[in-house]
């Protein structure tokens, strides 16, 4: 009987799995750049939904690769203190 009890409990851990799923993709951040001229929003799934790029750095290759790094760094940030605020008490 042991051995159907931890498929019950793997099912439920399963289900489990996929509400958090889904409540992490309603979930949106937007990390920028230092300077604000590149922009990503991406949602708590850590999905890339959105790039701006500001007309001033086009064709600028050192600083779009700078900007990249830096808004991806902010929103990742950012979503790491949403999911803390979050799923803490689960954790406990």
């Amino acid at each position: 009987m042991a051995f159907f009890d931890k498929l019950k409990d793997m099912n439920e851990m399963r289900k489990q799995a996929k509400e958090i799923q889904g409540a992490l993709a309603q979930e949106q951040v937007m990390g920028t750049s230092h300077d604000g001229a590149f922009k990503i929003t991406m949602d708590g799934n850590q999905n890339l939904l959105n790039v701006e790029i500001g007309e001033s750095i086009v064709g600028d290759k050192q600083t779009l690769e700078k900007g990249c790094r830096e808004a991806f760094t902010h929103a990742t940030d950012q979503l790491k203190k949403i999911l803390a605020t979050r799923f803490s008490s689960m954790l406990k």
